[in-house]
């Protein structure tokens, strides 16, 4: 009895060789299949944001004009806005500024458990030490009636 098992068919060298080459077309085309898929993924996650900024842009349109129409200012719905501008504002110059600033921290900061809110007390939105904690841990420190 011989202790050498040989599959049938594979015990010729240029049938081994055949199969070798084959792997080795087949892997260079799964290579060049993953390649292009992960492109036309980034490509079509691009193209997904783009949608999702311009469905925003428009929803805030709808929201506007549904709003001129319900206040019945008929001039103003059919009005685009102008593009926003990036420019730097002087505190100093813009009286209104602060009071934004107290909204947005009433609002966004400390009506949603403070999330820009450091240890240390500093706002990370605006790197100031944060005026609004200390009156809303006492109104919370306070028991309800």
């Amino acid at each position: 009895m011989s202790t050498t098992v040989r599959w049938r068919g594979l015990a010729r060298p240029e049938l081994v060789t055949e199969l070798s080459a084959e792997h080795g077309v087949l892997v260079r085309q799964l290579a060049q299949l993953q390649q292009r898929v992960g492109e036309q993924l980034q490509a079509s996650a691009r193209h997904a944001s783009r949608l999702e900024a311009e469905n925003l842009r428009l929803r805030a349109a709808l929201i506007r004009m549904k709003t001129s129409v319900a206040w019945n200012l008929r001039g103003a719905a059919m009005q685009s806005p102008p593009p926003p501008k990036r420019r730097a504002v002087d505190p100093v110059a813009a009286p209104g500024l602060e009071a934004a600033h107290a909204v947005i921290c009433q609002t966004g900061c400390a009506g949603h458990a403070h999330p820009w809110l450091e240890a240390d007390g500093q706002c990370r939105r605006t790197g100031r030490s944060c005026e609004l904690t200390s009156g809303v841990e006492a109104a919370a420190d306070t028991p309800d009636a």
